[in-house]
């Protein structure tokens, strides 16, 4: 599976910024480059381009929320 068209990423973009933001309480800006996913005999390989923008305060949140 690939998402490659702009439509799609800025979806899924929106979709992990709410996520983000209902699980962490953060406010993150994501921009979604390239998502691609590969099975191969029962392996899966998943490539993610992300960027996220936030405030040193917001990574700590996000990082002690995921137990880092």
């Amino acid at each position: 599976m690939k998402l490659e068209s702009k439509w799609t990423r800025g979806i899924a973009s929106k979709l992990i910024k709410k996520v983000l933001r209902d699980k962490s309480g953060c406010n993150i800006d994501v921009q979604l480059n390239k998502f691609r996913t590969t099975v191969i005999e029962e392996k899966t390989h998943v490539h993610l381009d992300i960027e996220l923008d936030l405030s040193k305060d917001e990574l700590d949140k996000l990082l002690k929320s995921i137990g880092l």
